[in-house]
């Protein structure tokens, strides 16, 4: 299963940037002043060979060697899409291939030359993604789309699209996938605390996640609630005693349903039937 992010673009430049620029997107801004990346658009297929060659090829292996998939360099020329590139001191050095779709403005391929991380610590990707979305409304969109990811949270792909205005959505048709979760095991816990999962409910997207105890991660839980569009219900699984704890904080979003689990026994405990219970109490 892969979720689609898209964001929703106002009709000006000033009232975009005054919607990207957050707390949580406020550093990357800081750091990409003081970067002074300069930007062009091109269409040139020389420069999309040489970004697939030195950057996009470079990047999907550093950062996903096991399992990473390079997209075609004919599909990319085939598809009327065009180069975003930002130079640094005179030299390219990252760029995103977008493909301006009839009703939405696609960012479609990411690349940072030779994989430098560097070059990205710099903030480039961020930088790439406000200049696309620029970009976008220049040219009259109202959509931008993000691309797909997989279906979980934590610091990953689907937290930093979402940073930056992304709304979740699962498209029909998207292929699924089933996950049986023992919630008796530590290692599934921990999972779903660290990384919790979004699935399909119905035509709505909901999350799962874990709940230890501690007043840390009670905040983190109701912060995230509160911070992905899209999502309709986030389930927050744990025991009866941890739930009574930070019972009267969880109320506050409306989004939170509480399941408790009270672990132990000689059969499994899915993630699924606990879930399905809590759903037929709340109709």
């Amino acid at each position: 299963m892969l979720v689609d992010i898209h964001r929703d673009l106002p009709a000006d430049l000033d009232a975009l940037r005054g919607q990207l620029l957050t707390s949580t997107t406020r550093e990357d801004f800081r750091r990409i002043r003081r970067a002074n990346f300069t930007y062009r658009v091109t269409s040139d297929p020389d420069a999309i060979r040489e970004f697939h060659a030195r950057q996009y090829a470079p990047l999907v292996k550093h950062r996903f060697p096991e399992d990473g998939q390079v997209g075609l360099l004919k599909s990319m020329l085939n598809q009327g899409g065009e180069l975003v590139c930002a130079d640094l001191d005179g030299e390219w050095v990252a760029g995103v291939f977008n493909i301006p779709h009839e009703t939405s403005y696609a960012l479609h391929a990411l690349g940072v030359r030779d994989a430098d991380d560097a070059v990205r610590q710099k903030r480039v990707v961020a930088a790439l993604i406000i200049r696309s979305l620029e970009r976008a409304v220049e040219l009259g969109y109202d959509r931008a789309t993000l691309g797909r990811s997989l279906p979980f949270l934590g610091k990953g792909p689907v937290w930093f699209k979402a940073k930056w205005g992304g709304i979740l959505t699962s498209e029909p048709g998207t292929r699924g996938m089933h996950m049986f979760m023992d919630l008796r095991q530590a290692g599934v816990r921990r999972m779903l605390s660290a990384s919790p999962v979004i699935h399909a409910e119905g035509d709505a997207l909901v999350v799962s996640t874990w709940l230890e105890p501690g007043d840390e991660l009670l905040q983190a839980t109701i912060r995230d609630a509160g911070r992905f569009a899209g999502i309709s219900r986030w389930y927050v699984l744990a025991q009866p005693e941890t739930l009574a704890a930070g019972a009267a904080q969880l109320s506050v979003s409306e989004r939170i349903v509480l399941v408790p689990v009270t672990l132990g026994g000689q059969q499994p405990l899915w993630l699924g039937e606990a879930l399905a219970e809590t759903a037929m109490e709340i109709g």
